[in-house]
């Protein structure tokens, strides 16, 4: 379908122009005409392409038609100063037509991503709630009998196992359910950087565990932000616990903090193995995950959250290894 389209446009562009050459120069009326068919093309491929279409069709449009206006130059006439002018206004227009569907394509996307992405919401939600009851009773239950065995109970091995699983499953339906509610922000005046303190003093036992160091590099003159205090922290303890996951022992994480005029940004550094790139597109879609025991709804709740407060979050690969998360926030 693509090439049928581009063989269309090139055929029209190609055609109308040459209709130019093959016309005698001093019939106005058909040159005007057949210049005016020539946004057929444009238009068409502004909607199709995009504007990379538009502006590429015409560049080419225009040099094609510079021999024609070289081989009837009159000295920069007013008929040449038209033409000029014109092939000005042919690529302008390309740029305009360009960017308002880039624009159209972009609000579109985000529209069908906000409806699927509510309409999983709602469904994990559902089962979310349903689970949350029973793994509530199964884990006080085995709770209750452990605190009635003995010590050297050969049973009590057993038991330890299926508390921590279900306080593992508990979580899990906790991002579940944390993932379906529509975010409604409750909004103060917050320094970004005492949420980091906070989250990094709470990830700090994950770290050590896993032998990792976590650095942070805060901005003293970062200015406060309107933040709902709460779910702006999960986000960041979402990223800050992914980067101690992925860093081997024996490495660094780094959550720094810095501002210019009108963005706030927090860069969340680790030392793993990086994102393959056939998974860059998925990170942030949810139940993606290459974790055994993840939910894959970590980033795509950090990504809810983030843009709820009007930020972007996005990622680029170290120089040397692992991957440099980065949430930008508006001052405003």
């Amino acid at each position: 379908m693509k090439w049928k389209r581009v063989i269309l446009i090139v055929f029209m562009s190609v055609g109308l122009t040459g209709l130019n050459y093959l016309t005698y120069y001093g019939m106005g009326y058909e040159h005007a005409f057949y210049r005016i068919l020539l946004y057929i093309p444009l238009v068409l491929g502004g909607f199709w392409f995009g504007i990379r279409g538009a502006v590429a069709i015409a560049i080419g449009i225009i040099l094609f038609f510079c021999p024609y206006v070289m081989a009837h130059w009159q000295g920069f006439s007013l008929e040449n100063f038209h033409e000029i002018l014109e092939g000005c206004l042919y690529l302008a227009i390309a740029l305009v037509i360009g960017v308002l569907v880039e624009k159209e394509r972009k609000r579109h996307r985000a529209l069908v991503e906000s409806k699927s992405l509510a309409a999983v919401g709602g469904a994990v939600s559902e089962v979310a709630h349903d689970m949350k009851a029973p793994l509530m009773a199964i884990g006080g239950f085995a709770i209750q009998v452990d605190r009635g065995l003995d010590e050297d109970d050969p049973k009590r091995r057993k038991l330890q196992v299926i508390i921590q699983e279900t306080g593992r499953l508990e979580n899990m339906v906790k991002e579940m359910l944390d993932f379906g509610k529509p975010t409604e922000l409750q909004l103060k005046r917050t320094n970004l950087n005492d949420l980091v303190r906070e989250v990094a003093e709470a990830t700090r036992p994950l770290a050590e565990k896993a032998r990792v160091i976590l650095d942070m590099d805060l901005d003293p003159l970062l200015r406060p932000l309107m933040l709902d205090e709460p779910k702006m922290k999960q986000a960041l303890f979402n990223l800050v616990v992914n980067a101690v996951e992925a860093s081997p022992a024996g490495e660094h994480v780094l959550v720094k903090t810095a501002f210019n005029q009108h963005m706030v940004n927090l860069y969340v550094t680790d030392r793993g193995a990086g994102i393959e790139p056939e998974d860059i597109k998925k990170i942030f879609e949810p139940f993606f995950s290459k974790k055994s025991k993840g939910t894959g709804l970590g980033l795509p709740i950090v990504k809810k959250i983030v843009e709820a407060h009007k930020g972007e979050v996005s990622h680029h690969p170290n120089q040397e290894d692992g991957v440099t998360f980065t949430v930008s926030l508006p001052i405003s």
